[in-house]
């Protein structure tokens, strides 16, 4: 899955939101927490901005999205989280297990939070079970062992003639880098 994929899958999560966010007096405001800098993410937060926009959350009219930016440096992740979780957002967002659980872990529990991994939520100690990752978390996982044994499954009952699959793995290439 590429981040646009993501980010438009965000949208949907965020339009379903309950209704009562939307009587609060203030924007329901949504942080986007990225290893990368402002530069490299740009259309990566142009994406999710459009994402949101076709489904009906239009930035500055009826919802905030701050920024945050590790720059590359995985020591600011923890600072940046707990900032956010100060501000209170409605909903915090990120990309990549090395992201998502300092949010995780500031946050305690209290902000909800969606992401994207590539490793295993469970190995990485950011959610209990993929059925059931958390009380404040949903995610999408890209590449889990789990989910890898089901593609093979899947795979057989479209193609069930297969004897050989190979698989490309560049374990240097990261969602988050």
């Amino acid at each position: 899955m590429r981040r646009r994929e993501f980010i438009s899958v965000v949208g949907g999560a965020v339009v379903a939101w309950p209704l009562a966010v939307h009587a609060q007096k203030s924007l329901p405001r949504i942080g986007w927490l990225a290893f990368g800098d402002a530069k490299k993410m740009g259309p990566v937060d142009q994406s999710l901005k459009d994402a949101l926009a076709q489904a009906g959350l239009i930035e500055g009219r009826n919802v905030e999205i701050v920024f945050r930016y590790a720059n590359g440096m995985p020591d600011r992740l923890a600072a940046l989280a707990t900032e956010f979780a100060a501000q209170r957002p409605t909903l915090l967002l990120a990309v990549g297990g090395d992201v998502i659980k300092p949010l995780f872990e500031a946050s305690k529990g209290s902000i909800a939070i969606v992401g994207g991994v590539s490793d295993s939520p469970i190995r990485s100690g950011i959610a209990v079970s993929l059925a059931r990752p958390s009380k404040n978390f949903t995610e999408i996982t890209f590449l889990t062992d789990e989910m890898a044994a089901k593609r093979i499954e899947l795979l057989k009952q479209v193609a069930p003639n297969v004897r050989k699959v190979a698989v490309n793995f560049i374990p240097s290439i990261s969602m988050t880098k």
